[in-house]
Formats: C-alpha cells, structure tokens, sequence
C-alpha cells in the first residue's frame, strides 16, 4: 500500500523551559522526534514520504540512517491549523502522528493504517475529544476537520500497550518516557538472552547491543553505541559509552570505558578505566 505519514511536532511547550526544543530533547541517546519517525519507517510497508511540520524558527531535524525521505516544513506561530490541514489534503492514505508520542509502536501504527481502509481511525487517550496521537485515512477526509489530530466520528484503535499513549510535553513526561522505553529495551535485550540481575536500576540507550548469555549487573549505565559481545559480566556500578567489549570479557565493577575497546576474555578489575574521558 503507497502512504504518507505527517509528523506534527507544532507544540512547543514553556514547561520545558529550554533552549532545545522539546522534539530534540534526548530519549535513550536520541532525539524524541527520531523514536516516532523510526517508528514509521519500521512499518512492513513504509511511507513514500514523510513530511515533519515544526515551527519556524524551532528546529527539529534528526538524523537517520540510510536513504530515507524526510521533508520538513516550517510553519509560522498562529498557522499550526491551516499547516496540518494543508499537509494532510492530498487524496490518499495518510497518516497524521505526533512527534511527542515517542512510545508509539510499528505494530499499533499498522493496525491503525488497516482500520483506515474503512474510514478515519485514531489512536487517542480519555475522552471523544482528546487529542490523537495518531490519525489515518484518505487525506480529504483529514482535512474536513477544523483539527485533523481531533477528528469527529473517528474508529478508535487501541494501542499494543497503555505507555504508547504517553506524550512528551514536559520534564516529568520525559522522565516517564525514559523510565518507559527503558524496559521495552531491557524486555527485547531478554529475549535475545541478555539477563539483568537489577533491571530497574539500569539504564541503556537504544543504540546498545548485547549479546546473547551476558549478565549486566545493578546500576549499570550502557550510552551511546554500545557494542557488548556474547558471554560477558558487566559488573555493577559501571558506565561504558561508545564502547566495545569482546566475547567473555569481564568487568568486575565501578568501571568506566568509553570510546575504546575491551578485548575478548579480557577482566577489568574494579575501578579500573578505559578510553577518553
């Protein structure tokens, strides 16, 4: 199926109070607005194009790996309706998402596109009238409504899990996309053999890979590209960022490595320090 998906990242918030805008503000080692559009280019069939509306002057480019097709769009401050109405209006099956819903999955957003074949369907929390964080159908359609991401007589899809629903609009919402995406990723690490005596205390960025029959000990921290081979301990309290460890490698503790590698059955004894600070 030939779609288009348009990210709506118009929503800039004073509660964040900073300078970054909250689309670029990190999420497991990388910009929340990445996590949506990595999400839409997961789907089996992915969109022919991808259209990202943000507002002038607020940047929120990311960047993505391999030939992808990102158009982004400025819109002045006062035109956000017109904007998204204007992006949606093409005939065809388009799908409207926001770029705060970092959480959303490939597999909600599919099921949304299937229930798009019999009219407008949205992903929404609460009430009739709460925003979507994600809309499809045929783009008139879409652009009926005053605001497309509140469409009138909407099919309801149900997302896979309750934390998809969750947006990032502010600090404590992205600590509680953090704490969310956290265990999606500790979750996919178990199941390809990764064990974590602590999981809670542990954080790991979506770029981290581990391999299978490696046990990550508490109050590890995993950032960057991390690259751990099979049958490793990392041991507790260490950090490694943009690191390499090898096959059976040991780090037995409070260990920092960063941008170096750490040979096969090679063991790191406690406080022990690798690569550049």
């Amino acid at each position: 199926m030939s779609w288009r998906a348009v990210v709506a990242a118009l929503d800039e918030h004073a509660a964040f109070r900073s300078q970054v805008s909250l689309y670029l503000h990190p999420l497991a080692g990388r910009a929340t607005l990445w996590h949506v559009v990595r999400a839409l280019l997961a789907l089996p069939s992915p969109p022919r194009e991808i259209v990202v509306l943000h507002l002038r002057g607020a940047s929120a480019h990311v960047e993505l790996e391999g030939d992808v097709s990102v158009r982004y769009v400025a819109v002045e401050p006062g035109s956000e309706a017109v904007a998204l109405r204007a992006a949606v209006t093409a005939p065809g099956p388009t799908l409207l998402v926001d770029g705060s819903a970092a959480l959303v999955t490939p597999g909600t957003l599919t099921r949304l596109l299937r229930a798009a074949e019999h009219g407008v369907a949205s992903v929404r929390g609460g009430s009739e009238l709460a925003t979507s964080i994600a809309v499809a159908g045929e783009g008139p359609a879409l652009a009926s409504a005053d605001d497309p991401r509140v469409p009138t007589g909407a099919a309801l899809v149900v997302p896979t899990g309750p934390e998809e629903l969750l947006q990032v609009l502010d600090r404590h919402t992205l600590s509680d996309a953090t704490v969310a995406i956290r265990n999606r990723l500790v979750r996919q690490h178990e199941r390809r053999g990764v064990s974590f005596l602590l999981p809670d205390t542990t954080w790991l960025d979506v770029d981290v890979r581990i391999g299978a029959d490696t046990l990550v000990y508490p109050n590890v921290v995993l950032e960057g590209v991390t690259d751990i081979d099979g049958e490793c301990v990392i041991g507790p309290y260490s950090r490694l960022i943009d690191a390499e460890v090898g096959r059976g490698a040991e780090l037995k503790g409070w260990n920092y490595v960063c941008r170096t590698r750490v040979r096969s059955r090679a063991v790191l004894e406690p406080y022990a320090r690798r690569g550049d600070d």
